[in-house]
């Protein structure tokens, strides 16, 4: 087997673990810390939101530091600042101690999301780059439907604190070793070319000079990519994190389970689906599609609609879910030199993240405002459609 799917396996291993403890996960421990210490939602979403900002601004050093110190050093150091936090998390006795908590939790979001995920993956890709990171970057969407559940059964069966301690085991069981065995190494030190084969030894580099942060801020086309996501994924974020607050009045429990079933398992077909064709289209176009179909969907979710077409919307906003996270590093691929395209993604979703760390505020304060979300829906469905249009100019440009 080409070892770059091996690489693909231990990134998807990484988004798995990174998604599921570092984003699904919050939820979890909002939850229960609110329930066993009856500390207020305001309280507990002021730590998380201070994690966002603070994970986005680590996002950027990430690709400095695997450059420095390699790729499986900084991963493993920062999946052990992952574990380690997530269990401080579930030791908090006093409001003040979330801080220090999810501060430390921050560490491991930059060293196991997108940023590391595409630092894994590019080298090892290149006709077959889109495929590669879309497999990988499923583990994200997986995150939600295997760690966040699980955990919540290992707190319902163990208690707080022992429960996160039995997922946090099953990564090192898991993730770890596989980093052992498969990072640290280059397809040329394999003597090999990207998507497998033997390389060309008589080539000569082709890579380049890295740029600046300065110099990438200065390009249009990161510009247009860097705004486009960072609107899109407020709205998706604040989406995401209010869709059980804004069904659950309309559905019965059973329906809404399956609402939020397909959202998420939506996001694992379309993120599939568009790896299968992505390296053959246009991944502007793509983006500016995904987020027109979330646009649609927002603007029936925003009419009051009937279960079953709540349903289809839910389903159909899914499908753009993971693409929205996985595009801009596609486009990014293609636009910039390979030599700054870490630093490029580490900028991306740094910006993208400090934005959307306050939509699940923004969209609680619409929602007070207006004593309902069709505002907010309404609102999510123009930021999207804005979006597409920035992502469609810089193609133009």
């Amino acid at each position: 087997m080409f070892h770059g799917w091996k690489v693909v396996a231990t990134a998807f291993l990484v988004a798995l673990f990174g998604w599921g403890f570092g984003f699904y996960g919050a939820g979890v421990y909002l939850a229960t810390l609110a329930e066993a210490h009856g500390w207020a939602a305001g309280t507990l979403g002021a730590a998380i939101t201070g994690y966002y900002l603070l994970g986005g601004a680590l996002l950027t050093i990430v690709p400095r530091a695997v450059d420095r110190f390699g790729e499986r050093p900084v991963l493993l150091t920062g999946s052990v600042a992952m574990g380690a936090a997530v269990l401080a998390v579930t030791r908090v006795t006093e409001p003040w101690q979330l801080w220090p908590a999810f501060l430390a939790m921050s560490v491991g979001w930059a060293t196991m999301s997108g940023v590391m995920v595409n630092a894994l993956v590019a080298p090892w890709f290149d006709r077959r780059l889109g495929m590669a990171i879309s497999m990988a970057l499923n583990g994200a969407s997986c995150g939600g439907v295997i760690v966040a559940p699980l955990m919540i059964l290992a707190i319902d069966r163990l208690g707080f604190t022992a429960g996160v301690a039995v997922v946090v085991l099953v990564m090192a069981v898991t993730l770890w070793p596989a980093a052992l065995l498969f990072l640290g190494t280059s397809p040329a030190r394999l003597g090999l070319a990207p998507d497998g084969g033997a390389a060309d030894r008589s080539a000569r580099p082709t890579a380049g000079p890295r740029a600046s942060t300065g110099a990438l801020l200065r390009l249009p086309m990161l510009q247009s990519v860097m705004a486009a996501s960072a609107i899109g994924l407020f709205a998706q974020v604040g989406f995401l994190t209010h869709q059980v607050a804004f069904l659950a009045p309309r559905l019965v429990p059973e329906t809404l389970s399956l609402a939020v079933g397909l959202t998420t398992g939506a996001a694992i077909v379309g993120r599939v689906a568009t790896g299968l064709v992505i390296d053959r289209v246009d991944p502007r176009i793509a983006m500016a599609a995904t987020l027109a179909v979330q646009t649609a969907a927002l603007a029936v979710l925003a009419t009051m609609p009937s279960v079953p077409a709540t349903l289809v919307a839910c389903t159909a906003y899914g499908l753009g879910v993971g693409n929205l996270i996985t595009l801009p590093s596609l486009i990014l691929r293609r636009e910039v030199a390979a030599a700054a395209f870490t630093a490029a993604v580490g900028l991306v979703m740094a910006g993208s993240q400090v934005l959307y760390a306050f939509a699940p505020l923004s969209i609680g304060l619409l929602h007070d405002l207006f004593a309902d979300y069709a505002t907010a829906w309404w609102l999510c469905a123009g930021l999207d459609a804005g979006a597409a249009l920035l992502i469609l100019a810089g193609r133009r440009r």
